[in-house]
């Protein structure tokens, strides 16, 4: 069996990518799905020893560009095999590589690509080398950093290679054509780096100013895949295959693409819908999760709450499968919180058995086991429900300074509410005074990119990662976050308050799809909400209401709104912590409309920005 503890044994990523390619040469290494015209799907895989041979000739081909040892070149994509391809190929000669985040829109990728030095770049299709295009002919504004002042900037790239093919004024290599014209020679650049030389320049999602490039190095990447082995989390004596549709460009899908490169670890990643454009087809994707019949699923609270919002939704139906659900969630959530002891109930669980499975198959395939959550915090609310339904949901945390998970809640030892104990016996953790997480170890990343002034700021002279999140930890080392140092509120009486422990109760209403909390400096908190329009709409049809088509503006729906969560805030806050006003915005919080990181991380600073005077009517 294999023991991810000899990932220690390791200088480089590729020495240990090459050592399984040549232990396991036939096992595979990734599946896709293939999407014909007619809309049929065909899932193609790969062996680690064909991976091997295409990853060389594409090492061989940036060789011939002049890639070498510290040079960066950024990969603009979603996730697909071409991204872990290109990845593994900038490493094997020294490289670093620069994830960049396909749902950017041109001028924030140019600041990366300006940020890092990118000198290449891998671009998935016609809309990336658009972007790509659209900088080299004109300015962009590069923001200040602490040791840089604003300046205006053209970005042009020496080469681009495109995982589609396209048709552009800039010059690009197709990557397909590129496998095929060159030969898979033995490539052993990597051999000059250690365990501290850089593998990755990974960005923050710029939340509350410009992204930071965090440096992260062989070891770090090394380091963390072994932790997560170790875990508990990862159980080599039985196939594990993992979905990955989340993004590469963000740490913990790039952990998973790190596993499957130097692990026994397959990943399944969704078909190609639109070969011209990066935007995803969440119907598609949602397809080809449940036809790929993995075993392990990353994914973000988000789409879990869409999830439970879309099962609730369908429960409230009048047909007999409504009502059959209905049963069927009310019976497992007594049951799950101790008040299913009766017979009725008793035989209500049992007979609804069958659709607990419909759910958990419709979701996420015949050999689903669990869900592992990460990105941002899950409401334990979200996490119960899925639990009574027996859909495991196995949250973590970490970040992209710590490349990337610390902590992770494991099958048969887990506590909803929190997000596990530490990976490993080797990274350690405490708590400041004022409770902020901090963090020591092997994986804990080297700083940020000329930024020095912001890397002192996070590492301490001890070597202290301080992660601006505060938390708790149990009697059982169980980790608890309780919210941002940056993001609390404290009203003008002097009340602290914690935005996302509020929001997570006003989410759970049943039209809220968004929440955002206010009241710095104020006498009381207010709360931005968006709207589920699916679930307006259902709610609208089962009780027979007539709705305008500015839902945001509809009175029927803004009474509704603020019942729900004038209720759920009298039986579950403090007074102090009750929004007193509710203003419902127009539109959902985006990554499009720049109020959303890639993440799914909310940008308050923007939002704030934009509904600034709305807010201030409240007050």
């Amino acid at each position: 069996m294999f023991d991810i503890r000899e990932l220690n044994n390791f200088n480089t990523m590729p020495e240990a990518f090459l050592a399984i390619s040549h232990k396991y040469p036939t096992l595979k290494l990734y599946s896709q799905a293939q999407i014909s015209e007619d809309g049929s799907r065909k899932w193609i895989s790969r062996s680690y020893s064909e991976v091997e041979k295409r990853v060389l000739s594409i090492a061989n081909f940036l060789r011939s560009l002049g890639v070498k040892k510290g040079t960066k070149v950024a990969i603009i994509s979603s996730s697909r095999p071409e991204w872990i391809e290109a990845d593994m190929a900038i490493l094997l000669l020294g490289g670093i590589s620069v994830s960049v985040y396909q749902s950017l829109l041109a001028e924030d990728i140019g600041y990366i690509l300006y940020d890092s030095g990118a000198e290449i770049a891998f671009a998935e299709n016609q809309e990336q080398v658009d972007k790509l295009y659209e900088l080299s002919e004109s300015e962009i504004t590069i923001p200040a950093t602490e040791e840089r002042a604003e300046t205006k900037a053209n970005v042009k790239l020496n080469s681009i290679i495109t995982f589609e093919e396209v048709n552009s004024k800039l010059e690009s290599q197709y990557f397909e054509e590129v496998i095929r014209d060159t030969d898979a020679l033995e490539v052993n650049d990597y051999k000059d780096c250690t365990r501290g030389d850089f593998a990755s320049f990974v960005y923050t999602s710029g939340t509350t100013g410009p992204p930071k490039g965090v440096m992260q190095s062989h070891g770090n990447h090394l380091s963390n895949a072994r932790q997560a082995g170790v875990s508990g989390l990862l159980d080599f004596s039985r196939e594990i295959e993992v979905m990955l549709f989340l993004p590469l460009a963000h740490s913990f899908a790039k952990l998973i693409g790190v596993l499957g490169l130097l692990t026994p670890l397959s990943i399944n990643f969704p078909g190609i819908a639109d070969k011209k454009s990066s935007k995803a087809d969440p119907v598609s994707i949602t397809r080809d999760i449940r036809e790929s019949n993995s075993t392990l699923i990353p994914i973000v609270p988000r789409l879990l709450e869409k999830m439970q919002s879309g099962i609730i939704a369908k429960s409230k139906n009048t047909g007999v499968l409504g009502k059959l659900l209905k049963i069927a969630i009310s019976s497992a959530n007594a049951k799950y919180i101790g008040q299913g002891h009766g017979l009725i109930s008793e035989i209500q669980f049992r007979l609804t058995s069958f659709l607990r499975k419909k759910i958990k198959k419709q979701l996420f395939g015949a050999n689903f086991n669990f869900c592992i959550s990460g990105g941002a915090k899950l409401n334990p609310d979200v996490a119960k429900f899925f639990d009574s339904l027996e859909i495991g949901i196995l949250e973590g945390y970490g970040l992209t300074e710590t490349c990337v998970v610390t902590n992770v809640n494991v099958p048969n030892r887990k506590k909803i509410g929190t997000v596990g104990t530490v990976v490993d016996s080797d990274l350690e953790i405490k708590l400041a005074e004022d409770k902020e997480i901090m963090f020591k170890g092997p994986n804990i990343a080297h700083g940020y990119y000329n930024r020095k002034k912001a890397t002192e700021a996070s590492w301490d002279s001890d070597g202290w990662f301080h992660t601006g999140d505060l938390g708790e930890i149990d009697k059982d080392g169980f980790l608890s976050i309780v919210g941002r140092k940056k993001e609390i509120i404290v009203t003008s009486y002097g009340k602290n308050i914690v935005p996302i422990y509020v929001e997570g109760f006003i989410q759970s209403t049943e039209l809220v799809s968004q929440a955002m909390l206010v009241g710095d400096g104020r006498a009381f908190c207010s709360v931005l909400v968006t709207l589920d329009i699916q679930a307006v709409k259902a709610w609208a049809k089962r009780t027979g209401i007539s709705l305008e088509k500015e839902y945001d503006k509809d009175k029927k729906v803004i009474t509704k709104v603020t019942e729900d969560i004038k209720k759920v805030s009298e039986e579950s806050l403090s007074n102090y912590e009750q929004p007193k006003k509710v203003l419902i915005c127009p539109e959902d919080f985006t990554i499009e409309n720049g109020m959303m990181t890639p993440t799914f991380k909310v940008k308050r600073k923007s939002i704030l920005q934009k509904y600034s005077d709305l807010i201030n009517n409240l007050y």
